[in-house]
C-alpha cells in the first residue's frame, strides 16, 4: 500500500479539474490525523541572514521528520523527531527540544493540540538549566525562583516548549468564512531573549484558482508601534552583552520583528498537507530569518 504524500502534488491536480468553490463558503477545519494510528510530518528548516540589499551572509538548510503515533489511548499520541525518513537515528542536532519525547492529546472535537501529558519532564529540564545559571551568576536567585513558579504550571511549559507543534494543529476547529479577514494576536517569539510579543495581525483565506478542496490560509503578524520602543531596548541590552567590550556599539536606527504562517489544507481529506512558519527579526535593515516548513509524509 502507497503512503508516501508526496503524492499529494497529483492530488492538488485532481482537485484543479473539479472545479473552484464559492468564495463566501463558511468553511469548518476538520481534523482526520487526530484518529490515525501515526503519521508524519517531514521538516525542511532554512535560516538565514541577509544584508540591507538582501543579499545572503549566511545560509543553513536542513532537513529531519517529527513522527506522531498512538499511545494506545484515543487522542493521545508521543511525537519524536528523527533524522531520516524510516525514522530510526535521533536529529543531529544539540537541541533538547528536538531530541525529547512529547507525550501530548489532541481535542476530541477540534483535533488541537490542548496538553502535554509528560510537561514535568521539560519543566524539570529548563529548571535544571536554569539553576545551572543561577549557581554561575548568570541569572539572580529571585529570577530563578521566579521562573520555578511560573513553570509550575502544565500551560506555561507547554507554550515554552511545544511552539511550532501547537501552531501545526491549531486552525482545526475553527470556523472559517472565505472572504472575510480576521485580525488575530499572536505570540511571536523574540529570538535574542525568548520572550513573545503579542503582535495583532491579520488572518486570511484563498481558494486557489481552478481548485475546489484545496484551501490556504494566511497569517501575518508585524511588530508596530506598540511593540518596536521595547523591542529596541532588548535589542540595545543584546548588542552591549554580545559585543567585545572594546568594540563600538553600532547606533540602533531600526528594529523589526514578524512572523509569518501559511497551512495548505484539503479539506476532502481533513488534513493540512503543508504548513509554514518563518519568523524574521531586522536590526539596521541586516535580517534574521528561521522558516520551518511542515509537508505531511506519511500515516496509517
Amino acid at each position: 500500500m502507497q503512503k508516501m504524500f508526496r503524492l499529494f502534488i497529483l492530488i492538488l491536480g485532481l482537485n484543479a479539474i473539479t472545479g473552484s468553490a464559492f468564495a463566501g463558503d463558511t468553511l469548518i477545519v476538520q481534523s482526520a490525523l487526530k484518529k490515525s494510528t501515526w503519521f508524519s510530518y517531514r521538516v525542511i528548516t532554512q535560516e538565514y541572514i541577509t544584508n540591507v540589499n538582501d543579499y545572503f551572509l549566511d545560509l543553513k538548510l536542513d532537513t529531519f521528520y517529527l513522527v506522531a503515533r498512538n499511545s494506545g489511548k484515543p487522542f493521545e499520541y508521543k511525537l519524536n523527531y528523527y533524522q531520516d525518513e524510516k525514522f530510526s537515528q535521533p536529529v543531529k542536532k544539540n537541541d533538547p527540544l528536538l531530541l525529547s519525547e512529547y507525550h501530548i492529546r489532541f481535542d476530541a472535537v477540534s483535533g488541537k493540540a490542548v496538553e502535554l501529558l509528560n510537561w514535568q519532564v521539560f519543566r524539570d529540564k529548563i529548571l535544571s538549566d536554569l539553576s545551572f545559571q543561577a549557581a554561575n551568576k548568570v541569572i539572580s536567585s529571585s529570577e530563578f525562583d521566579g521562573y520555578k513558579q511560573l513553570l509550575n504550571s502544565e500551560q506555561m511549559v507547554r507554550k515554552a516548549v511545544m511552539h511550532d507543534i501547537t501552531y501545526l494543529f491549531s486552525i482545526y476547529g475553527d470556523t472559517v468564512r472565505m472572504d472575510a479577514e480576521y485580525m488575530k494576536i499572536k505570540p511571536v517569539r523574540s529570538p535574542m531573549s525568548g520572550k513573545d510579543y503579542a503582535i495583532l495581525g491579520s488572518f486570511t483565506s484563498e481558494i486557489p484558482a481552478g481548485t475546489r478542496n484545496t484551501v490556504v490560509f494566511h497569517a501575518r503578524n508585524k511588530a508596530g508601534q506598540l511593540e518596536k520602543p521595547e523591542l529596541m531596548e532588548e535589542v540595545k541590552a543584546y548588542l552591549y552583552k554580545t559585543y567585545p567590550k572594546d568594540s563600538p556599539i553600532p547606533e540602533l536606527t531600526s528594529v523589526g520583528l514578524n512572523s509569518e504562517m501559511d497551512w495548505q489544507y484539503n479539506r476532502l481529506q481533513k488534513q493540512m498537507l503543508r504548513i509554514s512558519i518563518s519568523d524574521v527579526l531586522a536590526i539596521n535593515g541586516q535580517s534574521r530569518g528561521n522558516i520551518r516548513t511542515f509537508d505531511l509524509w506519511d500515516k496509517e
